[in-house]
């Protein structure tokens, strides 16, 4: 069988039309703060942000390392990776709102229930004396004070219209508790609308419009992005109840969509984006694919993490056998390729692909136990100028860029 290694290793040529820089950081922490460094150099020699993309095969490691040593040096990061919709406040938002909404048709509710709209941002989609959300504290001690009380809707006002709540926060809960109420227990596809689309539109223009100067671009992106994708959700949602409503499938229950809200969030996540010539894109290596970007930071190429260890229950030496063989195995395994390295490598090869005037490939020397990491095999046999010495300038002084990442900046500048 071919050794793997050799077999998608890249060659000389792929790289051969443009420099490529190795800087090595001791930890993975350092090694962040290299990347970053490097990006806020090349921002000193005149580069654009929008000229700028740090990437690397798997980010869950880096971002928050990223970030951080952004912050540090004053960067803005627009970090693109899955979205993880749960998350988001404006999906939890909507998931509390049907939640509310099955447990009200089924009979009384808590109000730890009952609050997390309100807790989320709830504000009135009718009365526009209703626009602001009632402050958080106020929700967590209307919690905490009717905490183990489970009473239906109707009883629930009775019992705010009664306590000594202060003003604005009363009526607040009341304007809330009333809208509730005429809400259907039973709703069909459209009512079903009627009811979480206005009091989403509300939430956009009360609660995400507040943040938009106030939250860093990253939160801000999966922000928006969680409301775009959950409008689109609900909407998905809508359809599917009315096919199983006219196909007999169901009946007509807030627990059904529900139900649906969280399977659709579940199989179909969205991404969180948020493009702006003021912000570094920050991609997973399998986005690179077909892009050019002048520079190109690549971390993370290290053995066990560039490529990433092969992950099966199948034996190596079955797998071997496998492969080898060119009809169907007897077993009824076909050969898969997350047997082999060759996705990894060909996300690598699209990142360096991607870099028209710079690839600057970084790694860390030891993991968090101190145990020595070897540099990835796809680094092996690019030609490329290893840098060590220096780094800790260049941590403590962006400007302080070694002369191998300069020289392209001042060819580009020149021409």
């Amino acid at each position: 069988m071919t050794n793997e290694s050799s077999e998608l290793a890249p060659t000389k040529e792929s790289t051969s039309d443009r420099p490529v820089v190795e800087l090595v950081g001791q930890t993975r922490h350092k090694e962040a703060r290299i990347a970053i460094a490097t990006a806020a150099g090349l921002l000193e020699y005149g580069v654009s942000p929008s000229d700028i993309v740090i990437t690397a095969v798997d980010l869950d490691p880096y971002e928050d390392l990223l970030e951080r040593a952004a912050a540090r040096y004053e960067l803005t990061l627009a970090v693109w990776t899955p979205l993880n919709l749960k998350r988001t406040c404006p999906y939890q938002f909507a998931a509390s709102l049907l939640t509310v909404l099955r447990v009200r048709s089924d009979g009384p509710l808590d109000f730890e229930t009952l609050g997390e709209p309100l807790r989320l941002g709830w504000v009135s989609p009718q009365n526009q004396s209703l626009d602001e959300p009632l402050i958080t504290n106020n929700v967590e001690e209307l919690i905490d004070h009717y905490q183990g009380d489970t009473l239906t809707i109707a009883e629930w006002k009775r019992q705010i219209a009664e306590s000594d709540l202060q003003g604005e926060s009363k009526r607040h809960v009341i304007g809330y508790l009333n809208w509730l109420d005429t809400q259907p227990r039973q709703p069909s596809p459209d009512a079903f609308f009627d009811t979480v689309n206005p009091a989403m539109e509300a939430y956009e223009h009360s609660v995400l419009l507040s943040e938009v100067d106030h939250e860093p671009v990253s939160e801000l992106a999966e922000t928006l992005r969680g409301f775009d994708r959950t409008m689109t959700l609900l909407q998905s949602v809508q359809q599917r109840y009315s096919k199983w409503l006219e196909y007999g499938r169901t009946d007509r229950s807030w627990s059904v969509l529900v139900e649906l809200l969280d399977a659709f969030a579940t199989t179909l996540p969205g991404r969180r984006e948020l493009p702006t010539a003021a912000a570094i894109d920050v991609k997973e290596a399998n986005d690179m694919w077909a892009l050019e970007v002048p520079y190109v930071i690549a971390v993370g190429l290290v053995d066990t993490e560039w490529p990433r260890p092969i992950d099966s229950a199948i034996p190596s030496i079955s797998r071997a056998a496998i492969s080898q063989q060119e009809t169907i195995h007897n077993s009824g395994v076909r050969p898969h390729s997350s047997w082999t390295t060759a996705r990894d490598h060909d996300h690598f090869m699209s990142a360096a692909a991607a870099a028209s005037d710079l690839f600057v490939v970084t790694r860390f020397a030891t993991d968090s136990d101190g145990v020595g990491q070897h540099p990835s095999r796809f680094i092996e046999e690019i030609e490329l100028t290893h840098i060590t010495d220096g780094v800790d300038d260049l941590i403590a002084d962006p400007s302080m860029l070694p002369e191998a990442i300069v020289d392209p900046v001042r060819q580009e500048v020149q021409e």
